[in-house]
């Protein structure tokens, strides 16, 4: 009797989705490790998707290919980096995958690739999402909550907690909260079913919640969220998503948050963002703030860098209060800036030393401290 492994797996599959998929897998597999086998990715044919799967025991993702042909059901492992600058490189539409013994050969129009395939046993288990999900979110919603925190998350500070991303449930209410130290963002928005008390004050890897950004999705998919023990898995169909949870305790940022802020100012959101760009050309390791300088109905950026020159750019505002100046390091307002979607944004100010808040809607505040413009 043939025993179905000799057989080989044999399939067909659209390259540039496989391309695209290969891309997120690559974001998990480490190109240098010392467990080889975490450099991989597994695929398994089934018998209407190619699954693709990578972790690096702290993150794992499985996606599938659903534009495929499936001859002859199988699993392999190969080097994750191999495999796609493969695919990413070859020009034809189709391509096809046959296992023979020990190699994965890949074959198009004219092109011909053999790669040592390794053991499938050594590849880690990876969590898969039992039962009924804890609560259930909008995919468009979820994606917007990250792209409105995750990048004022600490990167490799010693304080591990604030390197991740807070989320917090109230009944349906979902909000994410990230800090540096230096600023705060906070985004709310709501779920599509009601919220378990174990999903309260969890903290989620930042890596992990750019990767789920980045994913290929339809924006009305529903996004399956679960906790098991010291993990979070998002199902999105698709794509299963799954990540150790940060330890530590996430700073009580509701502290940090001004309530008496009375100057206020209307900006547009495009006006200001290329204003900014343009006054953070002329600003240095040095000099990093840009003075803010509001007077009625127009706000004035001003930079210098040393021995480069200076920058100075006006727009008009809706401001109506006395005239006030304070600094900020522009990046800081560039990285909210490019993923605000609102027409307008409101900044309210209330003295030089004091931070200055963003407003978008009802949904979304950001904090960011001011710099001294007097040591740069």
């Amino acid at each position: 009797m043939t025993n179905k492994k000799d057989e080989g797996m044999k399939l067909r599959f659209n390259r540039q989705e496989t391309a695209d998929v290969l891309t997120a897998i690559c974001g998990v597999a480490p190109v240098r490790t010392t467990k080889d086998i975490l450099r991989c990715v597994r695929i398994d044919a089934g018998a209407d998707v190619m699954l693709l799967s990578a972790t690096n025991l702290e993150l794992s993702l499985r996606c599938g290919v659903a534009q495929v042909e499936v001859e002859t059901q199988g699993q392999t492992v190969v080097v994750a980096d191999t495999l796609a600058k493969i695919v990413r490189e070859c020009t034809d539409e189709i391509l096809s995958l046959e296992t023979q013994d020990n190699l994965l050969h890949i074959r198009g129009e004219g092109s011909h690739f053999q790669v040592v395939t390794q053991d499938e046993a050594d590849f880690p288990a990876i969590a898969d999402m039992d039962g009924e999900p804890d609560l259930t979110v909008e995919h468009a919603m979820l994606q917007r909550l990250i792209e409105f925190t995750s990048f004022a998350a600490a990167r490799e500070s010693t304080r591990y907690a604030i390197n991740g991303v807070l989320w917090e449930l109230d009944g349906k209410k979902l909000s994410l909260a990230a800090t540096d130290g230096r600023r705060l963002s906070l985004a709310t928005g709501q779920v599509a079913t009601e919220a378990s008390s174990k999903m309260s004050d969890i903290i989620v890897p930042g890596k992990a919640l750019t990767l789920f950004a980045r994913l290929p999705a339809d924006p009305d998919t529903r996004v399956g969220v679960k906790m098991t023990s010291n993990q979070l898995l998002l199902d999105m169909g698709r794509a299963t998503l799954s990540t150790a949870l940060v330890e530590g305790q996430f700073p009580k940022y509701q502290d940090v948050i001004p309530t008496d802020c009375d100057k206020v100012a209307t900006i547009n959101t495009m006006e200001f963002l290329g204003a900014l760009r343009r006054a953070s050309l002329l600003t240095s390791e040095e000099s990093k703030g840009v003075r803010f300088a509001f007077s009625e109905g127009k706000l004035t950026l001003s930079s210098r860098a040393p021995e480069q020159g200076e920058a100075t750019i006006s727009i008009p505002v809706q401001y109506a209060h006395e005239s006030l100046d304070i600094g900020f390091n522009p990046v800081f307002f560039l990285d909210v800036l490019r993923v605000v979607q609102a027409e307008q944004i409101t900044l309210a100010v209330k003295e030089a030393n004091r931070p200055g808040v963003i407003r978008v809607g009802d949904d979304f505040i950001y904090v960011v401290m001011p710099v001294n413009l007097s040591t740069g």
